[in-house]
């Protein structure tokens, strides 16, 4: 257990105290003590289902609440000792029953050795530094550890939140670890008003993309865990700042090239620290989408190859007229986000006898890629090219740096589909030379007959708002028949605190785009019939351009199977802009630009 919850609570060890609870004098004392835990030294459970054995457990009865007091302020821990204060896990029962997680496994290899208080979570007190092997005595904050909220009814609820009762209130101390003791001489309970919160004090993580990751742009979302207390972020993109009025995501629009970003979480208390930077590198925009019929052999393979090795398939074409290779997904050895090249050879009839004869084959396309992690397909992407009817040698290359995995097998593996059948297959340490090892089956996929969705586009004109706000549409991705995956549609640079929707139609033939009224800067860019999506707010401050509406059509067509348009179709258009209200606007209201979504399959 021990391993698994180091660096859970002391990446920072420091202790901030310019804000406190307002404990309303006086607390109610006299919680009995005893020793943690009450027998041997802790474990026997399994983490976080099973409890161990042996939990202390200690119920303090309130008699009366202090006038004017709203929330619990502080849990008293008056001769608080245990050796590794890692291993211990502080649980609050309310006398309704509710169970608060209050300090899960904080400190680490830290000893208790003194008088320490639990303040609410939205103080940022983390667990004070080591002094001779001592935790720091004094104020820290709930720290929920990595106990997800909800099990065995232990809630990560701050006690800011947590109304006062008369009653019992029972402390409950869990030690999840073997080896070490301790005891508790005494503890309390504090009444009063919730903590004024303070600015941001810890500083985001970032999550992906992950550090020096490759990626297709433009598009590219930026995510990130939260922080407590945080009503919004900023994102630093190469030195320019970009507000996130709620979530941990932020869609930038990407140029090819290296990026550094970072992030930084804010209320209205202020900012806080700006997280270590990370950098992405934009390899340019993805393949466009290709909706063919897929065959796969397998992506398990064990085995790998040197750089730049060749490995050999048979693809058997039964399709009369031949099919146009769009695609080929391949296992590479290369860690997640790294980016490869591949050639692609072919010949006419089989490759068996005619591995090192190079003057038989043609190359036909070179690609490139990002590889996709163990045991995933990395997408390989070239110039389209065609196959006749009948057996076809293939050969594939990799670049320099990456190799291919594959899989051992004992006899020729045959993989089929309606239109095709891949069998072989054999490798080659050096492209066309040397000697062939048998029954090594690539680890790959085939995607042909493709059709191409284009790009979203954006068109139309967005109308200024009153307080100067121009939003902005855009789409990471198109819609899809199979509705699989999102298909999120964003408006940016929206006024604050505005009821606003998305809404759509199907046919813009023949449609003019018109002014939203004689005096107004929006203009209607979606031709009737339209759908409206529900309505939302848009987030953000008032006066601020910094609201925003999303949808996720993926989501809104699966509620609603009879919505405009559906069922869908490969190739069918969707029209969508925003509109949201602003009062002292013409017609109280103001529209985005629009967008062109093409459905895929």
């Amino acid at each position: 257990m021990r391993s698994l919850l180091l660096g859970l609570a002391t990446a920072a060890t420091f202790v901030f105290g310019a804000s406190h609870a307002q404990t309303i004098s006086p607390c109610t004392t006299g919680g009995g003590g005893g020793l943690i835990p009450t027998s041997g030294t802790g474990g026997g459970g399994t983490y976080p289902g099973t409890f161990p054995p042996f939990a202390f457990s200690s119920t303090l009865n309130v008699p009366s609440i202090p006038a004017g007091a709203t929330c619990v302020t502080e849990i008293k821990l008056n001769g608080m000792s245990h050796t590794w204060a890692g291993d211990i896990h502080f649980v609050l029962t309310t006398p309704s029953g509710t169970r608060i997680n209050l300090l899960n496994q904080a400190g680490d290899a830290c000893d208790f050795g003194g008088d320490y208080g639990i303040t609410s979570f939205e103080l940022y007190q983390a667990p004070g530094a080591c002094v001779n092997g001592i935790l720091t005595p004094g104020q820290i904050s709930q720290v929920y550890g990595n106990w997800p909220t909800g099990t065995n009814n232990i809630f990560n609820t701050p006690l800011s939140q947590v109304a006062p009762a008369t009653g019992d209130w029972t402390l409950t101390v869990y030690d999840w670890f073997a080896q070490d003791a301790g005891g508790l001489s005494s503890w309390d309970i504090c009444f009063g008003t919730p903590p004024p919160v303070p600015a941001p004090t810890y500083r985001p993580t970032l999550v992906s993309p992950t550090n020096n990751q490759s990626l297709y742009g433009p598009a590219v979302t930026l995510t990130w865990n939260a922080v407590p207390g945080a009503t919004g972020y900023d994102v630093d993109v190469d030195g320019f700042v970009y507000p996130v009025p709620t979530g941990t995501s932020y869609i930038y629009n990407s140029t090819v090239g290296q990026h550094t970003w970072s992030v930084r979480a804010k209320n209205a208390a202020g900012v806080g620290p700006f997280s270590l930077p990370f950098l992405f590198n934009d390899i340019g925009a993805p393949p466009a989408t290709c909706n063919g019929p897929r065959l796969a052999s397998i992506f398990t393979g064990t085995g790998g190859l040197v750089t730049g090795n060749q490995m050999f398939v048979d693809l058997n074409v039964l399709k009369p007229g031949g099919i146009s290779i769009s695609q080929l997904q391949t296992h590479c050895s290369a860690v997640f986000g790294t980016p490869f090249t591949m050639q692609v050879y072919t010949k006419n009839g089989t490759f068996v006898g005619s591995e090192t004869n190079a003057g038989l084959w043609t190359l036909r396309a070179t690609g490139s890629g990002i590889a996709a992690g163990a045991n995933q397909a990395s997408l390989v992407e070239f110039p389209d090219f065609t196959l006749p009817q009948g057996v076809s040698g293939m050969a594939v290359v990799m670049g320099a740096g990456v190799g291919h995995k594959y899989s051992g097998f004992g006899s020729t593996q045959t993989y089929s589909d309606p239109n095709l059948v891949i069998s072989g297959g054999k490798t080659l340490n050096v492209p066309f030379s040397g000697i062939a090892n048998n029954n090594k089956m690539w680890n790959g996929a085939v995607i042909y007959d493709c059709f191409y969705a284009p790009p979203p586009v954006t068109y139309c004109t967005a109308g200024t708002s009153t307080n100067g706000c121009t939003p902005s549409i855009a789409a990471a991705n198109q819609p899809r028949v199979s509705l699989t995956g999102t298909a999120i549609v964003s408006v940016s640079n929206v006024e604050g605190q505005k009821q606003g929707l998305l809404f759509y139609g199907i046919n813009n033939s023949g449609f003019i785009l018109t002014p939203w009224s004689t005096t107004s800067t929006s203009y209607l860019c979606v031709k009737a019939p339209t759908q409206r999506l529900p309505a939302q707010s848009s987030g953000g401050s008032t006066g601020f351009c910094n609201g925003g509406i999303s949808a996720d059509f993926h989501a809104f067509f699966a509620a609603n199977p009879t919505a405009l348009g559906l069922p869908l179709t490969v190739g069918q258009k969707v029209y969508t802009q925003a509109w949201y209200r602003d009062p002292p606007a013409p017609k109280t209201t103001n529209l985005s630009n629009a967008i062109e979504l093409t459905v895929g399959p």
